[in-house]
């Protein structure tokens, strides 16, 4: 009931508060017996008042970042070789795969035997006193993943059955990729530090694919390129979006700190560690650990509430159907990260739907919208230089 009775006195006084009411340690002491009357105190968070204090004579500037026919090649390069194939080969380059048995050595020179033989269509119960006795049956090495220098040599110019020995450790520093290569857990491989040897039985060559009407069908879909110059074209407009995003964040970012510069934004600091020590989940956070923090939890806040100005002043808002959009967007991106350019857009759909059934991303996808909207308004008020520059230019503003 009180909790109610100061929200209600909050709002009809028009009263923005950052953070949650907090007792007054100067409360006087309450007898719930004798007392008919009872007088609570609460310390508050004014959220302050916000002048945005920007015009014509603020300038960012805008890149768009020229697309040379050097870059064109080079994309097509790779999508070539995105849609290489390997083809079997008798000696070793750079770029093959070779595959052979992995045999680890003694400490008196001598070839385990295969008596713990790994592969794929076995489990084997690695916890026994001769854990280290390795040999992995099948494996696999792309000679370009490896990464010292002399080991690499080694491979380069060898044939079918032909023997190496090398350190897998020196070859393949991580662990995880060492694991991989010897099938066998993590934890193993962290322990393994001595010489193995490896019989080539396959070699195959990394192959790119023609850059004919097979390709643009690939990259593009059956039908939807049908010349060199049209793929150009398309490969362009590519690029062109591509790095449009990457001056869009550099625009944003720069139109952030000019707003952030331009505007004061008081903050109530002693009420607002006072209110984070008191709420926060984490046990072990101690007021040292608290200011160290604090300076860039400030900085979010004042963001969050010059966006929020905006956000109230214009009525912006994000529809359902741009939320479904941008979440189609972040699917996509997240495939981008793995190396996945070409995912299915059905594929995309469903990340998309499960990406806005969890409402905390739905959430985030929302205030990227807001966000973005904001700036897009921003950018009606301040002056915007715009510039033509080269990747290498740009490349150098953004180290």
């Amino acid at each position: 009931m009180l909790a109610e009775t100061l929200n209600n006195y909050l709002k009809e006084n028009n009263i923005r508060i950052l953070g949650e009411p907090m007792a007054n340690e100067n409360t006087p002491p309450i007898d719930w017996e004798k007392q008919e009357v009872f007088e609570f105190h609460f310390d508050l968070g004014i959220s302050p008042d916000i002048d945005v204090n920007i015009s014509k004579k603020d300038k960012v500037n805008e890149y768009h970042i020229s697309v040379t026919e050097e870059m064109i090649d080079k994309q097509v390069e790779d999508n070539a070789r995105r849609f290489a194939i390997f083809e079997p080969s008798e000696i070793v380059a750079e770029e093959d795969m070779v595959k052979g048995d992995l045999c680890e050595i003694s400490e008196h020179g001598h070839v385990h035997d295969h008596e713990h033989e790994h592969d794929h269509d076995h489990d084997h119960d690695h916890d026994h006193d001769h854990q280290h006795e390795i040999h992995a049956h099948g494996a696999m090495i792309h000679v370009l993943s490896i990464a010292d220098e002399n080991i690499k040599k080694q491979f380069i110019g060898a044939g079918v059955n032909d023997t190496i020995v090398f350190n897998p450790k020196i070859a393949f520093p991580n662990d995880t990729d060492r694991a991989a290569l010897l099938k066998i857990s993590k934890e193993q491989a962290m322990e393994i530090n001595g010489d193995f040897e490896f019989t080539i039985s396959e070699v195959s060559r990394f192959k790119p694919a023609e850059i004919d009407q097979s390709l643009f069908d690939k990259t593009y879909g059956v039908g939807e390129i049908d010349s060199m110059e049209a793929y150009r074209t398309r490969v362009r407009e590519d690029i062109d979006r591509r790095y449009s995003r990457e001056s869009r964040y550099k625009f944003h970012v720069e139109t952030k700190e000019k707003l952030m510069a331009k505007t004061e934004v008081p903050l109530p600091e002693a009420f607002l560690k006072r209110w984070m020590l008191a709420t926060s989940t984490d046990e072990k956070l101690t007021p040292e650990q608290l200011e160290q923090e604090f300076p860039a939890f400030g900085l979010d806040l004042k963001w969050r509430m010059i966006k929020n100005h905006f956000i109230n002043e214009v009525k912006i808002e994000a529809t359902e159907e741009e939320i479904r959009e941008q979440a189609v967007w972040t699917a996509q991106s997240r495939y981008f990260q793995y190396g996945i350019y070409d995912a299915p857009v059905e594929q995309l759909f469903r990340f998309a739907d499960a990406l806005l059934k969890n409402n905390e991303e739905k959430q985030k996808i929302a205030d990227v919208i807001l966000e973005n909207k904001v700036i897009d308004h921003v950018k009606t008020l301040i002056k915007v230089d715009e510039k033509e520059v080269s990747l290498e230019d740009f490349n150098k503003l953004t180290d």
